[in-house]
Parts: structure tokens; C-alpha cells; sequence
């Protein structure tokens, strides 16, 4: 049997992650989009932009330079929870 590769929402459910940090990756990503991938307390890492490239919504929304903050900020956040996270 494989193991379930979790994501930071699955994290989020299980305490792992906070959404304060949730929000701060979100923060540094809009900041810079060359930051490097966030780090969680918990230990795990998310490469905001490989998730941001991985889901073809935000990547979309992202690439139109009329998109307003508000959204782009939706947009990065829901990436960020989907997002696939690695230990370490």
C-alpha cells in the first residue's frame, strides 16, 4: 500500500500547520516571487510557485496583470493549501 502524500490543507486539519502560517507564506509569495519555498514550524516546506504552477486556475488569474490584490492574494492562498509540502 502507498502512502498518501499529504497536502497543507490535510495538514491544516490536523494541526500541523497553522493558518497564520498559511496566510505568511501567502504574504512572502506576493512579496517576492522568487522567495524560497516557505518553511512550517512543523518541518515541512512548500515551493509556492511550483504550487502555483501546479494548479492551472491560479496560474491563470496570476498572469493577468488586471487581476486586483484581493484575488491574487485568494488565488496564491488556495494554491498554497492544495500545495504538496515535503519533510524536512
Amino acid at each position: 500500500m502507498t502512502k498518501e502524500i499529504p497536502s497543507v490543507g490535510d495538514l491544516r486539519r490536523k494541526s500541523e500547520v497553522t493558518d497564520d502560517e498559511i496566510e505568511a507564506a501567502t504574504v512572502a509569495y506576493l512579496k517576492d516571487k522568487n522567495a524560497e519555498p516557505f518553511a512550517f514550524k512543523s518541518g515541512h516546506r512548500v515551493d509556492v510557485a511550483k504550487a502555483i504552477e501546479m494548479h492551472p486556475q491560479a496560474k491563470k488569474v496570476l498572469a493577468d496583470e488586471a487581476t486586483t490584490l484581493s484575488l491574487r492574494r485568494t488565488m496564491v492562498m488556495t494554491a498554497v493549501i492544495m500545495g504538496f509540502p515535503v519533510q524536512g
